[in-house]
């Protein structure tokens, strides 16, 4: 082997290095783009391989789950009232049934699509005496404009990439998690919402 062949040979494995690299960290870039072109596009195929919906319905039931715990601990009332605590366990088993209802993967797929919770979810938990939230009803997905929201990206670690939306309008900020699978393959798992404990 020529000493050309051995230089070729080594800039060669130098760039391949270079672009597993580079495509090791872009690749939750690519993912999140894929991820709103299959929600704005209702694409349930592109959905399915993009997001964990187990992995996000728990995400949410975790988040309501927190905020009526936050209620519970907050309001004087219910901290002396010796059934308040019987009250709470009925109000979790509310909470899953009301994620599971209308976390639908249609829903998700809004969400993602307009960087906003439902209204059910984005005003608080249900407290004590508050009606379950209902399943929200179906609308077309329309984004922010793009002045009114201001995008952070950023690494949480090696295997999580959090996208969050900040409304200028009202300060409310959303955010998108996603986790590795694999080398270069990213899943939706989190959806944090504006105003909720990170649970």
């Amino acid at each position: 082997m020529t000493r050309n062949n051995r230089i070729l040979i080594g800039a060669g494995a130098t760039v391949a290095v270079v672009l597993l690299v580079a495509g090791y960290f872009v690749s939750p870039l690519l993912a999140l783009q894929n991820l709103n072109e299959a929600a704005r596009a209702g694409d349930k195929a592109r959905l399915e391989s993009a997001v964990d919906f187990p992995a996000v319905r728990e995400s949410l039931k975790s988040q309501l789950k927190a905020a009526m715990t936050r209620k519970f601990a907050e309001d004087p009332k219910l901290r002396d009232n010796p059934f308040a605590a019987f009250g709470q366990m009925l109000l979790v088993g509310v909470v899953d049934k009301a994620v599971e209802t209308y976390a639908t993967p249609d829903a998700i797929a809004t969400m993602v699509a307009t960087n906003k919770a439902p209204q059910s979810t984005a005003q608080a938990a249900p407290g004590p005496t508050d009606p379950a939230p209902q399943a929200p009803a179906e609308a077309p997905a329309k984004a922010k404009s793009p002045s009114d929201t201001e995008r952070k990206l950023a690494y949480l670690d090696l295997n999580h990439f959090k996208a969050a939306y900040r409304d200028r309008r009202d300060g409310d900020t959303f955010g998108l998690v996603l986790e590795r699978r694999g080398v270069f393959a990213w899943k939706l798992v989190r959806i944090e919402l504006p105003g909720f404990d990170k649970a």
